[in-house]
């Protein structure tokens, strides 16, 4: 019981100090707020470290906003949500991310960001399917001249858990990609 204790002050301690230095906490309640969601397709390459995969194309899609949780004095968090896949012969990778990026204006309709990430990968087409738990850094930058189309591109490292794929040892996903995104703003 100590710990629910332990972890409400600290929440409070947190959200304190994060309002004093400007950013602001559960930014979508506060008026003014403007989410600005944008969906993209995303197309490029994976290369995982697995010996057994050779690098490969990925496609998917992405969803962004304006980060609803937290906000800084100034620039902006913008929560990105991915879906890709990845296919060799009869192996499948899909992946499901959450990529908060801090994003910076540099020139007019030209933002840089980068943040942390979280994933959940699902396999199939092996011996075993297993589930992956993996952790990410990656960086992206988007232009924004072209109405309510942009361009984007992105690079990512990503960590994941190990498991059993079907063979004597666990094995993990770890992987980089670098992909385009040819998205639409609302």
């Amino acid at each position: 019981m100590n710990h629910i204790k332990y972890g409400a002050l600290l929440l409070l301690l947190s959200s304190q100090t994060v309002n004093a230095a400007g950013w602001t906490l559960f930014a979508g309640k506060e008026d003014g707020y403007v989410a600005e969601p944008a969906v993209s397709i995303i197309a490029g390459q994976m290369s995982p470290g697995d010996k057994n995969l050779d690098p490969q194309t990925i496609t998917g899609l992405e969803l962004s906003l304006n980060c609803p949780l937290l906000q800084p004095p100034t620039n902006r968090i913008r929560q990105q949500i991915s879906y890709t896949t990845f296919k060799q012969d009869e192996f499948t990778l899909t992946n499901i991310e959450l990529n908060p990026h801090y994003v910076v204006e540099v020139s007019p309709k030209l933002e840089i960001g980068g943040g942390p990430g979280f994933g959940y990968l699902m396999t199939s087409g092996g011996a075993k399917n297993p589930s992956l738990l993996a952790v990410n850094v990656g960086a992206s930058a988007h232009y924004f001249g072209l109405g309510p189309v942009f361009l984007g591109a992105e690079w990512r490292y990503q960590l994941t858990t190990s498991e059993d794929f079907g063979g004597t040892d666990k094995q993990d996903m770890n992987n980089w990609r670098f992909a385009a995104k040819v998205g639409y703003s609302f």
